[in-house]
């Protein structure tokens, strides 16, 4: 098993500013070029303050399970 645990951007349409992407803790390298490769295709739902949506420092993790 392994685990990323990853902080970045999320802007107001819910993409990942990927330029802002940092690695707080990787079981393995190869597992936190999984987890950049794959965030420009994900979506996060989009802060909102003040009836109006933010940017957002999102800090969260990746678990991997090798069977």
């Amino acid at each position: 098993e392994a685990i990323v645990l990853a902080q970045f951007v999320a802007d107001t349409k819910g993409l990942v500013e990927l330029s802002t992407f940092k690695v707080l803790e990787s079981s393995h390298e190869l597992f936190t070029a999984a987890v950049k490769d794959a965030l420009p295709a994900m979506r996060f739902t989009p802060a909102e303050a003040g009836g109006m949506r933010v940017r957002q420092l999102v800090q969260t993790s990746f678990p991997f399970t090798i069977p």
